[in-house]
């Protein structure tokens, strides 16, 4: 009799636990979870590809408090509005410095993919910005 109450204990924390919201590894789509800090661009995949960038530091966003964003893209800067609420993102039209940038430079993919976001979550610490119709996930990491 023990060991099966002690079993139920057991098995009721380990559910609680489980279901604890405020966990670092729960999604939450609260707006304040990505307002003032700069989240650097990792992967985005899409039903027919997978972009990886190799520099993340150089593609970055800041949504600040305003209702104005910083963005770099890759060697040019630049920003613009967007609108934000509970699981809801989009940007208005972004606006870039134009310098020639490497070879390598993903900026046109980044500022086309961040102009089509429509929905964002958090989760383990990353920032998930959603394109609609399900056509493909951008990821961030929070930088240091």
């Amino acid at each position: 009799m023990i060991r099966i109450l002690s079993t139920a204990l057991l098995g009721m924390i380990l559910a609680a636990c489980a279901a604890n919201p405020t966990a670092p590894s729960a999604r939450s789509t609260d707006p304040q979870m990505v307002l003032n800090k700069t989240w650097q661009w990792e992967a985005t995949v899409t039903p027919v590809e997978k972009i990886t960038v190799a520099n993340p530091e150089r593609y970055t966003i800041l949504l600040k408090a305003d209702g104005k964003t910083q963005v770099r893209f890759d060697c040019n800067r630049g920003g613009g509005d967007y609108k934000i609420s509970k699981g809801k993102l989009s940007f208005g039209p972004l606006m870039s410095t134009r310098m020639a940038c490497p070879p390598d430079t993903l900026d046109a993919p980044f500022m086309r993919d961040l102009q089509r976001v429509a929905s964002f979550f958090v989760e383990k610490g990353n920032l998930f910005l959603e394109l609609p119709f399900d056509s493909g996930t951008m990821k961030f990491r929070s930088a240091p």
